[in-house]
């Protein structure tokens, strides 16, 4: 295939990301919670052994990425993948994967189920991997105050934390929105309310769609929040 018919786009769309090796490729890909299965794991080491240079690179948001890909294998290396029930990560401006720890699953010091609060979210407000967005969009989510997957710089963070009122204890969700990596970081702010189950899918929908509808292309939330006012956007999200 010569070069300027290639639709790199395209194959990004993929999970298929060029490298700075001509004609070599990186697969990204990804397993809801964060979770691959024995025989998920056997077809990422089979891909990597056919296909690659026999290693695989462990992602920050929870994938497994494969490089050395030749063009040549990509749709050879897709069709096995998805054989093996293996999904495909975002990048470019997208909704990106949500990362969460164990949450109470297993980790001692865990509050919340962390794991269902995800399919909630991909179930019940239609918030899934690849949604295209003004600009590329992160979500953490900790089971507990450790903040184990640093919410506080996610365009949404969010972790498990303990209310107490008159009425008593209870177990609910903190959020931090508008923090960001990249080469200009920004520390989301502290909502200052402790969210119920209901209430944190509710918000969760709010900032995504206030997003999807008011950013300009390649404008991170943090910088929308910054041009609007952080209280101007508090106030058109209910919050």
């Amino acid at each position: 295939m010569v070069e300027k018919n290639i639709d790199y786009h395209a194959l990004k769309k993929r999970g298929f990301l060029r490298q700075k090796q001509e004609g070599y490729f990186t697969v990204r890909t990804r397993m809801g919670l964060g979770k691959f299965s024995a025989e998920q794991l056997s077809a990422l080491s089979e891909v990597t052994r056919k296909y690659a240079n026999g290693f695989a690179h462990l992602t920050t948001r929870q994938g497994v990425e494969i490089p050395f890909i030749k063009l040549e294998n990509i749709e050879s290396v897709e069709r096995e993948l998805r054989k093996g029930n293996i999904e495909f990560g975002a990048s470019g401006a997208t909704l990106r994967t949500i990362t969460v720890c164990p949450g109470n699953n297993w980790c001692r010091f865990g509050l919340i189920d962390t794991f269902k609060l995800l399919e909630r979210i991909e179930k019940e407000i239609n918030l899934e991997c690849n949604m295209e967005l003004p600009h590329k969009f992160k979500i953490a989510i900790s089971g507990c105050p450790n903040s184990c997957t640093r919410p506080q710089v996610s365009e949404i963070g969010i972790h498990g934390e303990v209310a107490t009122k008159d009425s008593g204890r209870r177990i609910g969700y903190r959020v931090y929105i508008g923090g960001c990596g990249g080469r200009n970081p920004r520390t989301g702010f502290r909502v200052d309310k402790i969210f119920s189950d209901t209430e944190v899918l509710e918000m969760i929908a709010k900032v995504v769609n206030f997003f999807k509808n008011n950013a300009k292309p390649r404008q991170r939330l943090a910088l929308l929040i910054e041009e609007i006012g952080k209280e101007n956007f508090l106030r058109q999200l209910g919050l």
